[in-house]
């Protein structure tokens, strides 16, 4: 078997193994609609101590709260621009080696969050890469336009970058490409998905309150680490630990980055640090 292909394999049976322990892991939605725009995430998975730190903004790079966990394992993150993301580990999809292409770095996507700013971007800068031996999780990508961006591995082996304007998207663990792979059906997406339609349909409010009741609705007991919202058009994000969400961290992420970027903590250390009197 080739180095690529025992990598890939590996991949896919880290994934596997990872989603079996935790019961199905993470939940990643947005909305774009009415001149609101929203990002929820819940990160269901309690082997690692969660942290959280900060990028400064230098020349042309956006400044970015990164949310992740040990040893800066980054798992989402909002900038400076505006440009969110999250991520599902659902894909075992092998991906179609393109020797004509540098392979992918490790710390990609920290460079994406400080280099770009639109979804157009974070698509130009991920086909210049070559993936098969690193893999591909599942990214749901969400910019201040209202654009959104769903960038997997495809049943043909290449990268597919799902492309949307407005409305809901929603991630959990299955491939958006082909249902078969990962974990579907799946009562979280279908969670989510409805109460996302109720959005649409004008029977419940965009709000970071409805976004938070769908936090609530489609977490897993013991396992949602923590969750977070993100308004890319005020650059504020909205922080809970443990699927408590009456407990919340309000983060001005301008404000923060306009007083220096903060050293790497815990999320609890954060939670200790930033608690009303």
């Amino acid at each position: 078997m080739s180095r690529a292909a025992s990598c890939r394999l590996a991949m896919a049976v880290i994934v596997v193994v990872y989603l079996s322990v935790s019961g199905g892991a993470c939940t990643v939605f947005s909305y774009a609609g009415g001149g609101v725009l929203l990002f929820g995430n819940n990160e269901d998975y309690d082997r690692l101590e969660p942290h959280i730190w900060f990028l400064a903004p230098r020349g042309p790079y956006h400044g970015v709260l990164c949310l992740g966990f040990d040893e800066r394992s980054l798992q989402g993150g909002m900038n400076s621009a505006g440009l969110c993301y999250d991520a599902t580990g659902s894909c075992a999809i092998s991906l179609n080696w393109h020797k004509e292409k540098p392979a992918a770095l490790p710390g990609w996507l920290s460079q994406v969050l400080q280099r770009c700013a639109t979804v157009d971007e974070v698509e130009a800068y991920v086909r210049q890469y070559d993936f098969s031996s690193s893999g591909m999780a599942q990214y749901l990508w969400f910019d201040r336009n209202g654009d959104s961006l769903i960038v997997t591995s495809g049943a043909d082996g290449e990268i597919a970058f799902l492309r949307q304007q407005d409305g809901y998207r929603v991630i959990t663990n299955f491939n958006v490409t082909d249902r078969s792979v990962g974990f579907y059906p799946c009562w979280r997406y279908e969670t989510a998905e409805l109460m996302l339609r109720r959005i649409e349909a004008g029977t419940s409010t965009p709000s970071v309150r409805t976004f938070r009741s769908i936090l609530n609705g489609v977490h897993i007991p013991g396992y949602t680490a923590y969750s977070n919202i993100f308004d890319p058009t005020t650059l504020t994000a909205y922080l809970y630990r443990d699927h408590d969400y009456l407990d919340v961290r309000v983060v001005d992420l301008l404000d923060v980055l306009a007083e220096g970027a903060p050293a790497e903590m815990t999320l609890d250390a954060y939670f200790d640090a930033t608690a009303s009197d």
